[in-house]
């Protein structure tokens, strides 16, 4: 029997004999499937779904990336899917596939709506009839039961751990620039300096760099891939890396300096004659079934071959490639294209024990020399995703796409459902993006609901200094929401780039949230598109009775502010491609005071400490970090007095304060000479 009372039968139908339930020790319950012979791919049919009226999904399309999908039917299941979520009539069915030993499991359907698990090691000499391949739990909170079946899931198999129970690293909370769209491969270190100085300019400074691909020493072979040479960057970069590290960290005040690499070594893999003693193999690529099915040719996208470091040496190549970053003044790695492991996995005991050495090797030697300052990218395959112990830092989608108007929606709705489940094992990284670009402003509100990183590719003198300052204090750093970015339940299963509603993403922390809302659609005739905006859309803030309370909502763009109930709409119509974001804040009914923070900022409440009642005579005081800007509140009345307190506790009365009578807005504008690590100010009404 599963556990909440339910059998196997009532969740899918015409279930074969080949299929065996078991109950989780955490709750859920796992499913073992038999093949009639051993084999190195077992495809076995689990059923036909019953009572589902939707479910969203997230499948790999590349062996690197997984995109969303929603659907009905078991046919519009894909290959590779890996993680599903059905809403029935009245729960949610979580579904996950498995690691089972050096087997990682997938689910399929088919034309005639049977669902399978397809479970598979990726060595053709590695053989088995049986896999526990499948989670299965069910919930009435579609978030609890994505949390709780994480946890659950991680304890079953016992293998990585949880993004909350692992560090992020500092550089996060840092605004920061990666040069891969500024320069592609043609970058260089004058051209380095030549992307700091344009920020300076402009008054915003990256406080972390990533220098991306094309630093590297590399050379072609003829089955058409490059592998790397040398430790050492090549001749772009004179005197290897520590001249542009020095040059970044003295004259820009970069703090922490990352720089790329492919898992492999470079996209081809490493030249065993350049660098011998690391036991370099080469070795044709060959992915998998599912895979091929969504991208038939890519054995050739890097070259038909690959120089690969085989796992009992992957740790020592790791210590010697990262010791020598070290010594350069490098702080960190962005490691690239490491789901192409499951590509050179034959006679290398199959993709989940490669991927498991790899990542063991990886993770040491981050940590033992860049404190874990760790990006992990192209890495979502399952056997990956569940076996990150220490890192936790994940691009969640493919690139932000500069050139291509249909990506920009996508970019959004695929990271924030990826973010769903995945999120929780891991912390995604939404990508870079480009200030200056037209989509600017509309990837600049998707980074601020996201939880991730914020950093840009901006090239020199191609900036939007107005949109970073929505992002970005003064000093450098960004106000950011722990949790990851989610789709509101109401679209949690929908498509916003096929169908005419609006991309909502919700985050928040105790005692406020916001909703970024995006048009994500994109193409002839797609015109504006209406929905709504809830209090109730932030499930971080449902308390057992959030109908006690209610929720002081402002609109970024249209500045305006509103007070609802939980459940109660605010109506909003976007443009093709356009967004806002909405703040939420919970208050007492008998509140005098309530702050909704810096809006000169997306994340404006992040801004805000504190604000706390003292006495008739001192009033409130609101405790908050300093910044250039606006500090809006609502006030049940006009104030007779606001001030604030200078370094040695001084009183200065703030003259620029303006107050509508009519809606309560109080706003006061913070000038750039009232700068300080943190303000404190006083309100008297």
């Amino acid at each position: 029997m599963l556990p909440l009372e339910l059998s196997l039968n009532e969740l899918l139908a015409e279930v074969p004999d080949s299929v065996t339930v078991m109950e989780a020790e955490k709750g859920g319950a796992v499913l073992r499937i038999t093949a009639d012979k051993p084999t190195s791919r077992l495809r076995v049919p689990i059923g036909k779904l019953l009572g589902v009226e939707r479910f969203t999904l997230c499948h790999r399309y590349e062996p690197f990336w997984m995109t969303p999908k929603v659907g009905t039917q078991a046919h519009e299941i894909p290959p590779e899917t890996q993680y599903l979520l059905a809403k029935r009539e009245s729960d949610y069915l979580l579904m996950i596939p498995l690691i089972d030993g050096v087997f990682r499991a997938s689910l399929e359907g088919d034309a005639e709506d049977w669902l399978y698990l397809v479970a598979e090691s990726g060595d053709d000499a590695i053989v088995t009839d049986q896999v526990v391949g499948l989670y299965l739990h069910t919930g009435e909170d579609a978030f609890a039961l994505l949390r709780d079946g994480a946890k659950a899931v991680v304890d079953y198999l016992g293998k990585g751990r949880l993004r909350n129970e692992k560090p992020l690293p500092e550089f996060i909370d840092l605004f920061g620039w990666c040069t891969w769209d500024a320069f592609y491969g043609e970058v260089s270190q004058e051209k380095v300096r030549e992307g700091l100085e344009s920020f300076q300019a402009g008054g915003i400074t990256p406080k972390y760099l990533i220098l991306d691909d094309g630093w590297q020493s590399v050379k072609p072979f003829p089955t058409g891939e490059r592998r790397l040479t040398s430790f050492a960057a090549n001749m772009k970069f004179p005197g290897d890396l520590k001249p542009t590290v020095t040059m970044a960290k003295q004259e820009f005040g970069i703090e922490t300096f990352l720089v790329w690499h492919a898992v492999g070594g470079y996209w081809g893999g490493v030249d065993s004659d350049a660098l011998p003693g690391y036991g370099v193999r080469a070795q044709a690529r060959q992915y998998s079934t599912g895979i091929h099915h969504h991208v038939p040719g890519i054995e050739n996208w890097f070259g038909t071959a690959c120089g690969v470091v085989p796992a009992e040496h992957i740790y020592r190549f790791y210590q010697d490639y990262h010791r020598h970053l070290r010594q350069q003044g490098v702080d960190g790695v962005k490691v690239d294209n490491q789901a192409s492991l499951e590509g050179v996995a034959q006679g290398q005991g199959g993709r989940v024990a490669l991927m498991q050495a790899y990542r063991e090797a990886l993770e040491g030697s981050t940590q033992v020399h860049f404190q874990g300052n760790l990006i992990n990218c192209m890495s979502l395959a399952n056997e990956m995703l569940f076996y990150t112990p220490n890192s936790t830092l994940t691009r969640s989608f493919t690139d932000f796409w500069p050139d291509k108007p249909e990506s920009h929606g996508l970019h959004l709705y695929a990271n924030a459902q990826n973010s769903a489940f995945w999120g929780e094992l891991i912390h995604p990284d939404w990508d870079m993006f480009q200030s200056g670009h037209e989509m600017g402003a509309y990837h600049a509100a998707g980074r601020a609901v996201s939880g991730s990183p914020v950093y840009v590719s901006d090239k020199p003198g191609v900036h939007n200094f107005d949109v970073l300052r929505k992002l970005v204090l003064p000093d450098g750093r960004i106000l950011r929401y722990r949790e990851p970015g989610r789709p509101t339940l109401d679209c949690l299963f929908q498509d916003p780039t096929q169908d005419d509603v609006l991309l909502k993403v919700w985050n928040g922390e105790a005692g406020h949230g916001i909703v970024g809302v995006f048009h994500a659609r994109y193409g002839e005739g797609v015109g504006a598109i209406s929905g709504v905006v809830r209090p109730s859309d932030v499930s971080s803030l449902k308390t057992d009775s959030p109908t006690n309370k209610m929720y002081l909502v402002y609109s970024h763009y249209g500045q305006e502010m509103r007070h609802l109930q939980w459940d109660e709409a605010w109506e909003i119509t976007l443009e093709p491609l356009t967004a806002d974001v909405f703040t939420v804040i919970p208050y007492s009914p008998d509140s005098e005071v309530v702050p909704v923070g810096l809006t000169t900022l997306f994340n404006a409440p992040l801004a805000v400490f504190y604000c706390r009642y003292l006495s008739s005579e001192a009033g409130y005081e609101v405790g908050m970090r300093c910044g250039e800007g606006k500090l809006t509140l609502w006030s049940s009345r006009r104030p007779q007095r606001v001030y604030r307190f200078d370094g040695e506790g001084n009183e200065h009365d703030i003259p620029d304060v303006t107050y509508d009578s009519t809606t309560g807005k109080l706003e006061i504008l913070l000038s750039s000479e009232q700068e300080m690590v943190q303000e404190m100010l006083r309100i008297v009404l």
